[in-house]
């Protein structure tokens, strides 16, 4: 009986110790992970129903996967409440989100490419007027 106890403390010392080994193995070779940064800019228009779903698809993405995502929305002169869900969700978990108009695009562009990135940051348009640029939002079906 002592033999048996002794045996699943030893395999339970060494899955303990393989299961560090991994976590310190990931920590390592994910320090360049986490310096990147997915930057998803989102062209909306009257997208008041599906907003919410996608902010929280990227949300749930971010967390799930440990990658740093920035969400710029921008609005093509929407009629609904699209951008009042968008600033309603600005405290969302795992992202971090901005909203403008459509209009911003082009200084937005300007500012990006005039300004040195210390990070690897990957940028991401969905132009969510065209229905099949939503299945690119991880999560989403289209």
């Amino acid at each position: 009986m002592v033999a048996h106890l002794l045996w699943i403390l030893v395999i339970y010392g060494l899955a303990a110790g393989f299961i560090h080994f991994l976590h310190a193995l990931r920590h390592r070779k994910g320090s360049r992970a986490r310096r990147s940064l997915m930057h998803y800019i989102l062209i909306t228009s009257n997208h008041e129903r599906q907003v919410e779903w996608y902010l929280r698809a990227l949300s749930l993405y971010a967390l799930f996967s440990g990658t740093r995502i920035r969400v710029t929305v921008l609005d093509d002169r929407s009629e609904d409440d699209t951008m009042n869900i968008v600033q309603r969700l600005k405290n969302l978990s795992g992202i971090e989100l901005y909203a403008g108009d459509w209009n911003t695009l082009e200084c937005m562009n300007k500012k990006m490419h005039s300004k040195v990135l210390s990070i690897d940051e990957r940028i991401i348009r969905l132009d969510l007027r065209i229905s099949s640029e939503a299945a690119r939002i991880p999560y989403v079906q289209g």
